[in-house]
């Protein structure tokens, strides 16, 4: 594989934010040492499309909730992702999220969800990028 073969896709991820807690997802597909992965909503963004309305988007779509889109917090890659061959790497930008309405309807792409506070939190941990980016975003909300 040279260099030409590899892609980069650019994607985001909502931290949604409910009384003090985050909305994390159990995404079937992705496995990591037989735990069921992490997952927040979002996805990657598509040429031409507004970002924050393509997130918003997303979001119903995976979850049925209506939020406001804040600030984006921190970025990191996940290589090898699990829906695309290991010929791509995803760029992800997480964005502080506000729920605004509804309730939580999942998509066929997760299969369980939680509100999740920094108490709470670790009984998700699993070695991935999504996991580091939960611990950062309650990093982010901490000032540190």
């Amino acid at each position: 594989m040279t260099d030409l073969d590899s892609k980069i896709f650019v994607a985001q991820k909502a931290f949604i934010e409910k009384n003090g807690k985050v909305l994390v997802l159990r995404d079937p597909a992705y496995v990591i040492d037989g735990q069921v992965g992490l997952d927040f909503p979002g996805g990657r963004f598509r040429y031409g499309v507004d970002p924050h309305e393509e997130l918003k988007r997303e979001i119903a779509e995976e979850t049925g909730l209506e939020v406001e889109i804040g600030r984006p917090f921190m970025t990191w890659a996940n290589i090898n992702h699990k829906r695309v061959s290991n010929k791509f790497e995803i760029y992800l930008i997480g964005f502080e999220c506000k729920y605004k309405s509804g309730e939580v309807t999942l998509s066929e792409e997760h299969d369980g969800f939680e509100w999740v506070d920094e108490k709470s939190y670790n009984k998700w941990k699993e070695d991935s990028s999504y996991f580091q980016a939960l611990e950062q975003y309650f990093r982010f909300k901490k000032g540190v």
